[in-house]
């Protein structure tokens, strides 16, 4: 088992380090400007969602790791996207990290991802990463919970930012064919000393509240929607000394998606989803944008590997309706691998007498 997992590991590992040794090491530069939440996971992404009802364990990393506590397994896993808009190509976003259930209540992971971003128009460009130590504890066989704390750190002219702390805590219940899940965040505030160059920035990023619900229709097909409130009015743009605050109105701090699963083999899942996303704007409004995605499951194969290498694929595309604002539509593509292996060790050598 030992050594089916090396194979794991060196596989992720050598899939993660091909992906950002290809990357054009280009210096991120843009105007302040607003920003989107960034996609999860690809199994999320697929579902155009952040995963907080689902209890895939291929969601639960980068969406809602309460939900570890109900599959009694180890994780390791790896992601990369990419999105492209008219002739320009953003950065790729990386996430990943691994989890380790201790005992059938308790477990512990680490997690790095991106939690907002912005890439078009390309001189607007800006990213903020955070990455977390998790802990899960199982409360009794329908509610689990857990809580994420870890440093963050963002990207705009003028390099990075200082470190802030992003604090996360999550609520999950489980029960037949019936999933809820919640999300509690706040992604903490960054300084940027020299930010074009020669002003200071400083700027709080909106916190936010999800609910997401995931339910089984059959065995085979499950139906999945959840909904986002930002904090906007909580978030805080101060450069040079000089505060502002937006003004959104708080009926438009409201997102949300809708995503459908269905699974056409035994290893094989084939997802799709539509989402509403809102493009914050030098007007003062958050402009409603529309995405669609589909993306697919798979075990990859399981002869060389054994059993328990999954890799999810995605493709979504946003602003398939005209926003009311000037946005630039993006077609985004990810992929992720992701090991799951018991928490136990089969078939254990009995010692010898």
């Amino acid at each position: 088992m030992l050594r089916v997992l090396l194979r794991r590991f060196k596989f992720i590992f050598f899939v993660l380090i091909l992906v950002w040794t290809s990357l054009p090491f280009s210096q991120l530069f843009a105007q302040f400007s607003g920003y989107q939440l960034s996609e999860g996971s690809a199994y999320n992404s697929a579902l155009s969602s952040q995963g907080i009802g689902l209890n895939d364990s291929a969601s639960n990393l980068t969406g809602n790791p309460a939900f570890f506590a109900f599959h009694g397994k180890h994780i390791i896993e790896a992601g990369a996207a990419g999105s492209r808009a008219n002739s320009a190509t953003g950065p790729v976003l990386l996430n990943g990290g691994g989890y380790y259930q201790f005992t059938p209540a308790l477990g512990m992971g680490i997690r790095f991802k991106p939690i907002y971003h912005r890439f078009f128009p390309s001189d607007e460009r800006f990213v903020n990463y955070t990455g977390q130590a998790i802990v899960t504890y199982k409360l009794n066989e329908l509610f689990s919970m857990g809580f994420a704390l870890g440093p963050s750190v963002s990207n705009r002219p003028g390099g990075f930012s200082s470190y802030s702390w992003n604090a996360t805590g999550m609520f999950a219940f489980h029960w037949e064919s019936l999933s809820i899940g919640v999300v509690l965040e706040s992604p903490g505030a960054n300084r940027f000393e020299a930010y074009l160059g020669t002003e200071s920035l400083k700027e709080r990023y909106p916190e936010r509240a999800s609910i997401g619900i995931k339910y089984e229709l059959t065995s085979a097909l499950f139906i999945y929607g959840e909904v986002h409130r930002f904090f906007w009015e909580r978030s805080m743009f101060s450069q040079n000394g000089l505060e502002e605050r937006p003004g959104f109105p708080v009926r438009t701090m409201y997102n949300g998606s809708l995503g459908i699963g269905y699974k056409i083999l035994e290893t094989t899942d084939l997802l799709f989803g539509g989402k509403k996303d809102a493009n914050p704007t030098t007007s003062g409004v958050l402009d409603p944008v529309y995405g669609v995605s589909v993306g697919i499951k798979n075990e990859i194969f399981p002869s060389v590997f054994g059993k328990g290498l999954y890799g999810s694929i995605y493709l979504q595309r946003t602003g398939v309706i005209k926003p009311n604002e000037p946005f630039v539509p993006e077609t985004s593509l990810g992929f992720q691998v992701h090991s799951v292996f018991d928490r136990q060790i089969e078939n254990p050598v009995p010692p010898k007498i």
